[in-house]
């Protein structure tokens, strides 16, 4: 079976709520306000074609195992309407998929273009760099961890191709963290500083 016709509405939302934290199957019964033998049998379902796993977590009530499930793999589901053409598809998402996405989140999409070429020039030095991401405002800006004056100065190279077309700028993880994660779209995040700040924000 065909996964755009496997995923209907009902299993697109499981997904959706386990997408924001690893839930069992009463609290998702209780988020969809259905009963927790449906859940579970669509679990079952979305466990068997890969896209959930399911993960025991300790004694629960009458002995029994509590099962959480989260999602396997972080994909998109492209749906595509043009006037000559017209698709779906079930995409895993790299990396490199996640970035190019997040800068398609921008409301300014003349913005698209230049920074999805900064970011393919940044492609050789991303292995130097702990973190890139854009900050949403009414001047979006691209932010830059980055330690060494070397990678630096190589950034600095590449942005001076975009003139004023790109305001950027280089952060540390501590000045980060006074930025709303809100307004943060991670473009290259190895470390998961973004999830870490959304963590502290919550205790």
């Amino acid at each position: 079976m065909e996964l755009d016709m496997f995923l209907v509405e009902k299993r697109w939302e499981i997904l959706r709520i386990l997408a924001e934290r690893p839930s069992s199957p009463i609290e998702l019964s209780e988020r969809l306000g259905t009963t927790v033998s449906y859940v579970s049998q669509q679990l079952k379902l979305l466990e068997a074609v890969g896209l959930v796993i399911k993960e025991k977590t300790g004694v629960a009530e009458k002995g029994k195992p509590r099962s959480v499930y989260s999602i396997k793999n972080e994909l998109v589901y492209l749906t595509l309407l043009t006037k000559n053409n017209s698709g779906k598809k079930l995409v895993y998402l790299t990396p490199r998929h996640q970035g190019i996405l997040n800068i398609w989140l921008l409301d300014d999409i003349t913005l698209h273009y230049p920074i999805e070429k900064l970011f393919w020039k940044l492609e050789d030095l991303l292995g130097e760099i702990d973190g890139v991401f854009i900050e949403r405002g009414f001047v979006p800006k691209v932010l830059f961890i980055a330690g060494s004056k070397e990678v630096k100065t190589k950034i600095d190279s590449i942005a001076k191709e975009f003139g004023k077309k790109i305001g950027y700028s280089y952060v540390t993880k501590s000045s980060l963290s006074t930025i709303s994660p809100e307004i943060l779209l991670p473009l290259h995040d190895p470390h998961n500083i973004l999830n870490e700040l959304k963590e502290v924000q919550k205790i």
